[in-house]
């Protein structure tokens, strides 16, 4: 059977579909019905197959994303999904619609009964319970719970103090403890007292229990619910439990009253319904004290969780936030009077709430049959469902920018100025939430409490927003740590402490007994190293000083440089090392470089002594080192002195001997703290043994991914060959067009056969590393071959450092030989010598394995661009089936990549050079396992969310893979016959048609479909005595390019940060100077602005 990727192999079929028209939205016609768009369905099931039964809400945003602002969905009952202010508007009229418990409600049913949420219009309880409770949710009646409110938030904010710096607080779990406890103390007088407990209170385990059962109940057919009793069982089982504690609350309160309470209990227990003079039964009240516990704790916390995550991706909104706090409260306890004027902090609240909304539908039901948008025909059995993602997205309201994370847009009576019913996270008239005054003035608390105390950082700089679906949808997998800030006392900002002067003269006495008794401890002086990258670099060579520096008599504090945002040591000496990403900072050095820019002046940090080292790719030479040098600059301008001069590194070229060389420069620069000589580490040793029993490698299985194929495309007549592979990835359950797959690698069979006879060894002899301080290295015993295949790099190319240790082990006479190597070792760089090389070349070099071992570098992570849409796996005949792609057991990417093997520069005798990550995976095979994980791409490089933005795409060679994920994604929603695509145009180069078009029967037919329209640039056709590229092409079809980006159209490139990414962002520059008639450097101002919004590129080296 052959690889249907191959050029000439049999491409996907193309078919003709008609196009969505949104000209059928206008209303000029009373009397004409429309169809409604609707998926295929299928018989029995309807558009069940549509949904993915794991994240229901998906559904109705694939079905809004593809089918329009308005469609049909077919499942248990008739659905219409509506995702725009026009349509959301009209259904806002409480005359004609009115809200109803949908599938998800009615099953809480259970639970809630006829509580304020889940109940139906026409019961009477509902109506009771209203007239009583609006009264005792006012603005003043939840003024009078501040100090309830304060109380519990302290408890957290005591909790993550406790913790340390270096605590990943998991705040899906804290923050639901925070707003539960928190309703039971202000709504019951209850405490649940969850901040003195590791486990959750039984009542929460068994809510979060009824809620996933309840919310798969309400996705299966009852046939399928009639199967799954058991799970049925024990729900009715916990709904039991809950409702015996709130009934133990109530009796509780009628055998002890306590007139004296302000909370809702009292209220509800003696309040009279002012229309009928009725009280609420005790059964309705515990119906309520059930959905406060449920609405309110699964709402509040899923929103803050939200809201620090986006303070956190977004720094410079994280300073603004901070410093409102810093300028309103200080160092005071916080105040009910403070909240009115935290107007930033309401506004970032009020944009997490449209951006990152935890609910996100509002279901309606007409009062009687009608129509919507003119003409759409709906009945008053239809479910009318608001899409508040797509609602809180919709251009015409928003204006372009609505990805952006921007709160200003809420202040000075932002909200107020959009057309009517564009924010609805509340949702709408008198069934709107009742609980909305309390769950903002808990929320505006505990942010207030967190950023008066606290800087906060992500615990991975590189996490990227995965959501989870329970009642609410809550950010998954997220964490994040917390250190005071500096000159905040133990207890600033708590209620019943100390007066600030007080607290700090007793702060002022604790450090200095801290001090006495850790002068008394050690005399190590102390070592600030700070790192910022997101490929794990900087880090590694954060650690490698950390590993040094005990040899020096120096104890080192490692953490990230966004940790250091305005906490920045004055004490002791800093070290920075840093990368730069196409001119920007690191995803974990974000915040501190946005600080920096807010300071003024040459006082700020004149106690502060730093140096700083760059890592840099010289491909990207515009932007070569650009934010080291920045931040060396910025901290020397604000007072700060210099330990040494910057470091800087080329990763293309020598990654490792320049940081080594200033490493050295470092220490020597250290010495006036009482640096000492390095010592030689005479502890370190190797244990080798023979492996009496040949175990599996892999007693317990890792790897995260299975190949499903792998086959060439394109072979090495004419450049690197190609292949195509597709992976099953375990767990993962979704991913998105323009992510990365990393890859962990391992080191190619015939390197490792070399270091095993070099060092004569077999390769399941087992080897346990002992007295090194390298943590990578394995203390307990490991198969030789596997370590050296996984653990470290055998290739890397060999420094100053290393060839001096090798010379070391030399004899007299060999030392003389080794020397000249120091005197060419830019010759042996260049042909990129390793360890290992000059070993062999000099065999007699009586090097032991463990010195050897302990110079190499640990194994790092390789990334690929995924070449595939999830939206390709899970469409079929137009209709996705959520069951073939992204389920529970995982998702299924592709990945196309070179195959780097070339004569080795260093021996080209022998064996050829072979790249690390793509020997290993050219050799898996279907079935073989892989340790991976998905990466998300930055926000930028995606296709645009409005479809109907014209797309000009730019790649070269195995560039085009995240160009095919986003292709496949214009041709499923093509598919649908419903979504108007606006113009696609790819510039594509290769080498020669027939060798390395790799794609072509793809590309081919989504022409015919109307997916893109392709451009060609070969540079090694017969017959041309210069080849074409890809911005040759460009600049003769400049003013199809032209007339594209004028309607509003965005640029994609991906390929080689020296090739294609140079050339395009060149003659796209030619284009704008042509046009406007500008000079170079206004050109590259242009680009610049425009980079990570419309022009955006994906290079690699």
């Amino acid at each position: 059977m052959s690889c249907p990727f191959i050029s000439g192999a049999e491409g996907p079929s193309s078919h003709s579909v008609p196009a969505y028209d949104p000209g059928n939205l206008r209303e000029d016609d009373e009397e004409e019905t429309a169809v409604m768009p609707q998926p295929p369905t299928k018989m029995f099931l309807g558009n069940l197959p549509f949904m993915d039964p794991s994240f229901p809400v998906k559904g109705f945003w694939k079905a809004s994303e593809q089918y329009g602002p308005i469609c049909k969905l077919d499942l248990r009952h008739e659905f219409v999904i509506l995702s725009s202010q026009k349509f959301v508007n009209e259904i806002c009229d409480q005359d004609r619609f009115e809200k109803i418990p949908n599938d998800a409600i009615r099953e809480i049913r259970a639970l809630m009964g006829d509580g304020l949420f889940s109940a139906y219009p026409t019961e009477a309880n509902w109506w009771k319970a209203h007239r009583i409770l609006v009264p005792a949710f006012g603005v003043m009646s939840i003024r009078k719970m501040f100090p309830q409110m304060l109380d519990i938030a302290s408890q957290m904010i005591l909790k993550w103090d406790r913790q340390g710096k270096n605590y990943e607080i998991n705040p899906a779990d804290d923050l639901t403890r925070l707003a539960l406890d928190t309703i039971g103390l202000c709504a019951f007088s209850y405490r649940f007292n969850q901040f003195y407990s590791e486990r959750a209170h039984p009542f929460a385990q068994q809510m979060a229990k009824v809620l996933i059962e309840s919310g798969k109940r309400a996705n299966r057919t009852n046939i399928m619910n009639q199967i799954h009793y058991r799970g049925e069982q024990e729900r009715q089982e916990n709904v039991k439990k809950m409702h015996a504690l709130c009934d133990d609350i109530i009796a509780d309160r009628h055998r002890n009253p306590q007139p004296q309470a302000n909370d809702l209990l009292n209220t509800m227990l003696t309040a009279k319904d002012p229309e009928t003079g009725e009280m609420l039964s005790d059964e309705n009240i515990r119906y309520n004290i059930c959905t406060f516990l449920v609405a309110g704790h699964e709402t509040t916390s899923s929103t803050l969780s939200f809201c620090y995550l986006n303070l956190l991706k977004n720094p410079e909104t994280l300073c603004k936030a901070q410093q409102q706090v810093d300028e309103i409260v200080g160092d005071a306890v916080l105040e009910v009077k403070h909240l009115s004027k935290l107007t930033y902090l309401d506004a970032c609240l009020k944009e997490t709430l449209r951006i990152s909304s935890p609910l996100n539908v509002v279901v309606v039901k007409p009062k009687e049959d009608t129509k919507i948008g003119g003409k759409y025909k709906v009945t008053k059995d239809m479910f009318l469902q608001t899409n508040l993602r797509h609602l809180h997205r919709d251009r015409v309201a928003w204006g372009e920018d609505v990805e952006v994370f921007r709160p200003e847009r809420f202040l000075n009576g932002g909200l107020d100025k959009l057309p009517p019913n564009s924010w609805k996270p509340f949702g709408n008239g008198m069934r709107a939430c009742i609980g909305r005054n309390f769950a903002e003035q808990e929320m505006m608390i505990n942010m207030a409490l967190v950023l008066q105390r606290f800087n906060i950082e992500l615990a991975d700089p590189t996490y990227e927003l995965r959501l989870k679906s329970t009642l609410t949808i809550k950010p998954d997998g997220f964490r994040m740590k917390v250190h005071r800030r500096a000159g905040k006392f133990a207890t600033v900002g708590l209620p019943g402490a100390a007066s600030p002067q007080v607290a700090l003269k007793q702060q002022k006495h604790n450090t200095a007994q801290r001090e006495h008794a850790s002068k008394e401890i050690s005399e190590l002086p102390i070592l600030k190293v700070l790192y910022a990258g997101n490929m794990g670099t900087c880090k590694a060579f954060a650690e490698e000083i950390e590993t040094n520096a005990s040899e020096h008599g120096l104890y080192v504090d490692v953490a990230s440089l966004d940790s250091a945002t305005g906490n920045l040591p004055t004490f002791q000496p800093v070290i920075i090392i840093t990368a730069s990403y196409e001119g920007r900072p690191p995803d974990n050095a974000r915040k501190f470089f946005s600080w920096l820019e807010q300071l003024e002046g040459d006082q700020h940090f004149n106690s502060v002594e730093y140096a700083v080292f760059g890592v840099g790719n010289s491909d990207w030479a515009s932007t070569f080192h650009k934010i080291p040098r920045v931040v060396d600059e910025m901290m020397h301008k604000l007072g700060a002195k210099r330990l040494c001069h910057i470091g800087l590194t080329d990763v293309k070229k020598d990654p490792v001997g320049p940081f080594e060389e200033w490493q050295d420069h470092l220490w020597k620069s250290l010495k006036g703290i009482g640096v000492k000589e390095a010592t030689e580490n005479a502890d370190l040793s190797v244990s080798i043994q023979a492996n009496p029993v040949k175990k599996a490698l892999c007693g317990e299985e890792t790897s995260i991914g299975t190949v499903l194929s792998n086959c060439e495309i394109a072979t090495s007549e004419i450049g690197p060959a190609k292949r195509h592979m597709e992976v099953a990835l375990s767990g993962v359950t979704e991913y998105n067009a323009g992510d990365y797959l990393v890859v962990l690698p391992r080191n190619p069979v015939e390197a490792v056969r070399r270091a095993l006879n070099r060092f004569d060894m077999n390769e399941d002899d087992l080897i346990s590393v002992n007295g090194s301080k390298k943590k990578f290295l394995p203390s307990e015993p490991m198969p030789a071959a596997e370590l050296l295949s996984t653990v470290v790099e055998l290739s890397n190319p060999i420094t100053r450092r290393q060839l001096d240790k090798v010379i070391s082990y030399a004899s007299c006479e060999q030392q003389k030989q080794l020397e000249s190597l120091k005197d060419s070792y830019d010759n042996l760089l260049q042909k990129r010598f390793s360890v290992l090389d000059v070993l062999e070349d000099y065999p007699e070099v009586a090097l032991p394995f463990a010195a050897y071992l302990d110079m190499l570098q640990p194994v790092s992570p390789r990334q690929y661009s995924i070449s595939s849409s999830p939206l390709h796996y899970s469409t079929t005949n137009g209709t996705p089936n959520y069951s073939s792609s992204q389920t529970s057991r995982g998702a299924t990417i592709s990945l196309t990549y070179d195959i780097i093997s070339a004569p080795s520069w260093s021996r080209p005798k022998f064996s050829p050079f072979q790249g690390v990550a793509s020997t290993y995976l050219a050799s898996r095979r279907p079935g073989d396992r892989i340790s991976c994980f998905v990466r998300p791409t930055r926000a930028g490089f995606r296709l645009p969310t409005d479809p109907s933005t014209p797309v000009i795409m730019v790649a070269a060679g195995t560039g085009i893979a995240p160009m095919r994920a986003f292709l496949q994604e214009r041709a499923a929603m093509i598919r649908t016959g419903q979504v108007k695509l606006g113009p696609c145009i790819l510039f594509f180069g290769c080498r020669h048609p027939d060798e390395d078009f790799i794609y072509k029967n793809e590309l081919r037919a989504w022409e015919e479909e109307g997916v893109v329209k392709v451009y060609t640039a070969f540079s090694r056709l017969e017959g041309c005595e210069k080849g074409k590229y890809v911005q040759d092409e460009i600049w003769e079809r400049r003013e199809e390019v032209a007339k594209l980006w004028r309607e509003g159209g965005k640029i994609l490139v991906c390929g080689s940060a020296s090739g294609v990414g140079r050339s395009s962002a060149e003659v796209v520059k030619r284009i704008y100077m042509e046009r406007k008639g500008v000079g170079e450097e206004a050109a590259e101002k242009w680009l610049d602005g425009v980079k990570e919004v419309r022009y955006v590129s994906d290079l690699f080296g």
